[in-house]
């Protein structure tokens, strides 16, 4: 057995205990437990900052009620590679490989108005808890939501990453990254691509028995009549991402389900601009499925990962989901004076959402 199949052996044990605190593998600053405003719902999860991919989430638990069982999400969750090749063919960087550190943040960055706290011994982290926005509408009636988001900066030479991570009060989750700061001081007017790759442990339920599915979708341009498939992913895999199939990877536990006795999903749902394909192989999918396996942590070796054909069926899994953000220089990024560059290129942003499905017995927060 697997240290940490004992260490969630152990939590099991300390969750059947009525304690105060939830269980937690880290302590103040790098835990932090979430209630939102409604009361209804939280948070628990651990943050932690590492040279190279940054902001790094692990161990997030979320309670769907007040008295209820609180749900393990994800085990870890990271940006594992941030690939940046230029039009011209060269340079092509692979930036988390560098170890780039942290911008410390200040209260410029993380202001207590839009509810923000700067956490960490070296002022890596804001911390915000705020209005997101509309949760659903229903003619007169209508409920706003909250979310925690957690954000960092990496300090990738010319270039800062913005790795951002939401934690919503109806069990949503968010991971972005955004690219900003300054254009490469060699080529700053040269189109480029920042592809920011992430490595999603999901531990639905604890670390056994995970199960993915490919979401499919297709409509008879004859008939009008449209079908979803979902056949399941037995081996580790690599799938192109599809936008007339609505390609989504949704993780299912072996034994978990909700009041109504309905399996309980997390599905993988892309946010992005376009697809990118470059002569890496690295770049030939947009989604991947592999085991777990501590020491595989960088995107860019997946066709290594994946050459066993190892089964991922009822399995403890990893997804991985590339993003891309095409780079066309604009003026609004900067400029020459007097033979120097001035400005900053504007702040662009790609990610990806894990929703749930069944992981309420009902619609929540109505009315």
């Amino acid at each position: 057995m697997r240290a940490r199949s004992i260490l969630f052996a152990m939590i099991v044990i300390v969750m059947a205990i009525p304690v105060a605190a939830q269980p937690q593998w880290c302590s103040s600053p790098y835990s932090i437990v979430q209630t939102f405003q409604s009361g209804t719902t939280a948070w628990s999860l651990c943050w932690r900052w590492e040279n190279g991919p940054g902001l790094i989430i692990t161990h997030a638990y979320f309670r769907p009620s007040p008295n209820g069982s609180w749900i393990n999400i994800l085990w870890e969750a990271r940006v594992s590679q941030l690939f940046v090749p230029y039009h011209s063919g060269s340079p092509r960087y692979l930036d988390v490989n560098y170890g780039f550190g942290a911008v410390p943040l200040s209260s410029y960055d993380c202001p207590a108005s839009v509810g923000g706290t700067v956490i960490g011994p070296n002022s890596e982290v804001c911390k915000q808890v705020h209005d997101r926005g509309l949760a659903w509408k229903d003619h007169n009636k209508v409920r706003r939501g909250e979310e925690l988001v957690l954000w960092g900066v990496l300090n990738a030479a010319n270039y800062n990453y913005i790795i951002e991570w939401t934690f919503r009060d109806d069990g949503t989750i968010l991971g972005r990254v955004g690219a900003t700061a300054q254009n490469l001081p060699s080529a700053p007017t040269e189109t480029h691509l920042h592809d920011p790759m992430w490595r999603i442990d999901v531990d639905l339920n604890g670390p056994c028995c995970d199960t993915v599915m490919r979401l499919s979708h297709s409509e008879n341009m004859a008939t009008g009549v449209a079908t979803d498939t979902m056949p399941t992913v037995t081996t580790e895999s690599g799938f192109v991402w599809n936008p007339v199939a609505f390609t989504d990877l949704h993780v299912m536990d072996g034994s978990l389900v909700n009041g109504k006795r309905h399996k309980t999903m997390i599905h993988l749902m892309p946010l992005r601009e376009g697809t990118q394909r470059h002569k890496e192989n690295f770049t030939k999918y947009d989604l991947w499925v592999t085991p777990y396996n501590a020491s595989e942590l960088l995107a860019n070796d997946l066709p290594t990962y994946v050459a066993h054909g190892r089964n991922v069926q009822n399995a403890d899994i990893v997804l991985w989901y590339t993003g891309g953000l095409h780079h066309m220089y604009r003026d609004e990024d900067g400029d020459f004076v007097n033979n120097v560059w001035k400005g900053s290129a504007l702040v662009m942003w790609t990610g990806f959402t894990m929703k749930p499905m069944n992981l309420f017995d009902a619609t929540p927060f109505y009315p």
